[in-house]
């Protein structure tokens, strides 16, 4: 039998008030002996009457606990011991006592025969039909019952009951999407206390390096290797040290897999042209394919293995360029024989073309900043599944469109390598954070992370401020987001589309509909014999209707700090969301920088 929080409390209040009231008496026998208002010596009574105050409030405390749901488990108890001590005595005892329990006694188990049967029959009486639909809001006993109320696992707020909080979790391995418009406290309230307590290894995308600042610390003390890969510095302030990380270091001379490792560096920094002509995109993915593959292979090349040098030799003149390419089809690896050998054959407009394509999507390797981030490694994302690590990639707001694709490169090896490596599977899966996820462009890696590896000992969680942004981006593909996720979350939004979408997610219900139905008749005759007559009638009927169980203009309306939850085979769940900072729980893990 478990108490609610509420209750415990309520019995320490009335501990600590009897323990005064007795400090109280103890001390009182310590004064002169009690008068009457007259000045006449009574008799010292107080002990009693305060016991008589105690004993009142224990025994309607105690009545009202007894016939409460709480109390249910006990009252069951309870009446089973006098339904059996009943029995026995009417069994056992054949005189007088038997004989006139036994009247009691049968219409006791006749009652309860009957109210078998009869319960039944008015549950089904009183039960909502299911003509057109029965969604429903998830209960807590649906919620127990599907262990989403516990302390294990992601954390997704909380829910009420008789005062309490119940915590809420999401114990699957199915990926996460989460939609939270600007501004929601998506951070705050889901990102970072998870941050604070998720004992797996994480790789989070930090817009603004706030998550770092507010977490960094604490992911150390739970004995975590914490990097904080930060080109603008904007962390350092914080006290943190960044670290950098090179992807050419996946390229190793001999590897098999050098010429796939090499092309998908190439569609990380490729984004597909938005006018549906594919041959551009994929020349130049052929071609920084190549120029990839020589920098991290050629001798010559030892030393400058990084994307600086790729973007510099993107940008040779005519000569220098023909030498290079000269100098690719050499190269014992046909891939880059093959980016040679093209690139020689075209004309020189069409390879003038390519380049300028290419050259056109490595603007970002221009940056100082970035070129140093990709410089050398100081960590290898295999590591996030054999030992406990956090990985922020911090990029500012203002720079994601001039610089997404640095993000993109940096998901796109840390989901491969971590997906390769499916015979390791951690105790956690390893938790990608994918913030402002439509900012990253169209990135078929993730795409097919989320329809795919589960399982993998990866999780993906994605967090876009509407679906509508899913759709800019991936198309007709994008329904995938949702419908290979084991937990979607949804913070209300100002956009049409999304409401409309998350309204029909809910689904539909039955509901009784009452109409009612006046009609009045009059009639009258005129002459010598006038008369007036005047009818009245009404009408009720009741019929099943359907409702959608949220109206998108409710979903548009959502108050701050409620959310919905879906999670895979459950009821949608109504549920709250309190910023860490304002959680007793957390308050003490995270830095706050509010303050």
């Amino acid at each position: 039998m478990k108490l609610d929080q509420k209750t415990i409390r309520l019995a320490v209040a009335i501990a600590a008030s009897i323990l005064v009231i007795f400090l109280s008496i103890a001390m009182k026998s310590s004064l002169p002996p009690p008068r009457d208002m007259f000045g006449y010596r009574v008799p010292d009574t107080t002990h009693w009457r305060m016991l008589a105050i105690i004993a009142s409030g224990a025994a309607g405390f105690g009545l009202g606990w007894f016939i409460s749901p709480q109390g249910r488990p006990f009252r069951l108890f309870v009446f089973a011991l006098l339904a059996i001590g009943l029995f026995l005595v009417v069994y056992l005892d054949n005189g007088a006592v038997g004989w006139g329990l036994t009247p009691i006694a049968s219409v006791a188990a006749f009652a309860i025969g009957l109210g078998y049967w009869l319960r039944s029959v008015v549950t089904r009486l009183t039960e909502m039909p299911t003509t057109f639909g029965s969604a429903q809001w998830a209960d807590n006993d649906h919620l127990i019952n599907n262990d989403v109320i516990g302390t294990d696992g992601i954390r997704l707020g909380h829910r009420h009951e008789d005062g309490a909080k119940l915590p809420l979790r999401y114990k699957g391995d199915r990926h996460i999407l989460t939609c939270a418009p600007n501004r929601s406290g998506k951070g705050t309230t889901a990102i970072v206390p998870n941050l604070l307590t998720y004992p797996g290894s994480v790789i989070v995308i930090d817009p603004k390096g706030e998550n770092a600042m507010m977490t960094a610390a604490r992911r150390e003390d739970m004995g975590q290797d914490v990097h904080v890969v930060d080109p603008w510095g904007i962390t350092v302030s914080a006290g943190l040290s960044v670290s950098r990380f090179n992807p050419l270091d996946l390229l190793v001379p001999g590897d098999i897999d050098l010429a796939e490792n090499a092309m998908l560096l190439a569609d990380a920094i490729i984004i597909p042209s938005e006018n549906g002509n594919s041959f551009w995109d994929e020349e130049a993915k052929g071609k920084i394919q190549g120029i990839i593959g020589h920098v991290a292979t050629h001798e010559d090349e030892a030393g400058n293995r990084h994307l600086g040098r790729v973007r510099d030799l993107l940008l040779l003149d005519g000569d220098d360029m023909q030498t290079l390419h000269e100098l690719m089809l050499q190269s014992p690896y046909h891939f880059i024989k093959s980016a040679g050998a093209r690139a020689l054959q075209q004309d020189d407009k069409l390879r003038a073309n390519i380049t300028a394509t290419v050259q056109s999507q490595t603007h970002f390797l221009d940056s100082p900043r970035i070129r140093e981030s990709l410089s050398v490694s100081d960590f290898r994302f295999e590591e996030l599944k054999s030992k406990p690590m956090t990985v922020y990639l911090v990029l500012p707001s203002d720079r994601l469109n001039a610089f997404g694709r640095w993000l993109r490169l940096l998901i796109q090896l840390a989901i491969t390598v971590n997906a390769r490596n499916i015979e390791v599977q951690p105790e956690h899966p390893v938790l990608f954070v994918l913030d402002e996820l439509p900012a990253l462009g169209r990135l078929s890696m993730i795409e097919q992370a989320f329809g795919l590896m589960a399982g993998y000992g990866i999780q993906l969680w994605g967090v876009v401020q509407d679906l509508s942004q899913l759709k800019r981006i991936y198309g007709d593909g994008w329904e995938t987001f949702i419908s290979n996720a084991g937990l979607v979350q949804y913070f209300g939004s100002r956009d049409r589309m999304t409401a409309d979408y998350f309204s029909a997610l809910c689904g539909q219900t039955t509901v009784w509909n009452v109409s009612s139905a006046i009609s009045r008749a009059i009639g009258s005759t005129s002459g010598k014999s006038a008369s007036h007559s005047e009818t009245t009638t009404s009408s009720d009927t009741t019929a099943a209707a359907m409702r959608k169980l949220a109206y998108p203009d409710e979903l548009m309306r959502l108050p701050r700090g409620k959310q919905l939850l879906f999670i895979d085979n459950l009821n949608p769940i109504q549920s709250y969301r309190t910023p860490w900072f304002m959680d007793e729980n957390l308050r003490d893990l995270g830095r706050n920088l509010r303050t």
